[in-house]
């Protein structure tokens, strides 16, 4: 398969057009046939350059950050037969 190359004014357009759609990254990266690595490439090599990105949907909305462990008290009850 043939790497295609994407100029960096397109990548820029891409880039916007998926934090404009209101999907993950990862989400529009599969509508579009993009590979979400390559993607964030693209991202990263661009804010090194000195472009401003805004951050993903997901980071901004407050995406959760992990998963709370909550402890749950198991209480056991024998009843007794009526005698």
């Amino acid at each position: 398969m043939q790497k295609q190359i994407v100029r960096k004014d397109e990548q820029i357009k891409l880039i916007m057009e998926c934090r404009q759609s209101g999907l993950s990254d990862y989400q529009w990266c599969q509508k579009q046939g993009i590979n979400a690595g390559t993607f964030y490439n693209w991202v990263s090599k661009l804010r090194k350059s000195g472009y401003t990105i805004p951050d993903s949907n997901s980071k901004s909305e407050g995406a959760a950050a992990g998963q709370d462990v909550v402890k749950i008290l198991r209480v056991q009850s024998f009843l007794q037969e009526p005698q």
